[in-house]
């Protein structure tokens, strides 16, 4: 059995400050597989962002096992840790204009990454990417002449620059209109799936969601459902089902939309049927219009 790509079990983080402590994650469990898209969704403050950090090398996780691509992160020294951010993760910020150095070209900018090859294989390198964004007539402008859209692009061509094996990208979407994130993202997913590249993309944005093999739900630090996508024969998407998160106390977090469309509350009934177990609303109480 090959071992996947990313792995985290138990993951914990807790940031610490002179008055008190926040545990941003608590005992998350993650595993994505080589060339797999997965989209992270949560209410804000559930430890997205804070996942997103630990997977980029930014700083060791409090406690849990971290593993990407054969790394440690909890284990690993200050000259590895660079290794790692440099070969194998490209990070892509909430922000497109946090990812650029605004004093340089736009063909510039997504040769800073790469640390393989001469200037002129760079240079080669960096247009082929450029035109497979849609930038390629905007090589020689300044990130400040771009649209908020062409520096989106610029910004994911800079993660992507140096071939990582896993893109790590928070709220691409999120400065674009639904007509720009669109095509961004129809563009985004075909350039991944030819690099064989591994995404794991924080998002609000449903469409997002469409372009992706899993969606994976936290909750208060911890992963609490998963969807998976099925491709229809009409070329449209479904889900094909959800993966709701046991804990150890044998508690299940049953997605929103179910619990809404069955109108579950309080108290519900739990079927045991041979190899399956089914969840159905329970009778309302004698006094319950009383």
């Amino acid at each position: 059995m090959t071992q996947p790509l990313v792995e985290c079990e138990g993951l914990v983080h807790i940031y610490k400050t002179a008055e008190l402590e926040v545990v941003a994650l608590q005992g998350l469990d993650l595993r994505v597989e080589s060339g797999e898209m997965v989209a992270i969704a949560g209410r804000s403050g559930s430890g997205k962002t804070t996942l997103m950090n630990l997977l980029a090398g930014v700083e060791p996780p409090s406690a849990g096992a971290a593993r990407v691509a054969g790394h440690d992160l909890a284990r690993m020294d200050d000259r590895e840790r660079d290794r790692y951010r440099r070969e194998v993760v490209g990070y892509l910020l909430q922000h497109s204009l946090a990812n650029l150095a605004l004093d340089l070209t736009v063909i510039q900018n997504v040769q800073v990454p790469m640390i393989a090859g001469g200037p002129r294989r760079r240079g080669s390198r960096a247009r082929k990417l450029l035109e497979k964004l849609g930038l390629g007539g905007q090589a020689r402008l300044r990130p400040a002449q771009l649209t908020g859209a062409e520096a989106q692009r610029l910004a994911l061509a800079v993660a992507l620059a140096n071939e990582p094996r896993l893109l790590l990208a928070d709220e691409p979407t999120a400065e674009l209109d639904g007509a720009s994130a669109r095509d961004l993202l129809d563009d985004l997913t075909s350039l991944l799936r030819n690099l064989g590249t591994a995404a794991i993309m924080v998002t609000h944005d449903q469409q997002l969601e469409r372009h992706v093999d899993r969606v994976i739900q936290i909750r208060d630090g911890r992963t609490s459902t998963e969807k998976r996508w099925l491709a229809r024969p009409n070329g449209d998407r479904q889900v094909a089902d959800e993966l709701v998160i046991l804990d150890r106390a044998g508690r299940l977090q049953l997605p929103r939309a179910h619990v809404e469309k069955l109108g579950l509350r309080d108290r519900v009934r739990v079927h045991l049927e041979d190899d399956s177990i089914r969840i159905t609303p329970a009778e309302p109480s004698p006094d319950a219009d009383s």
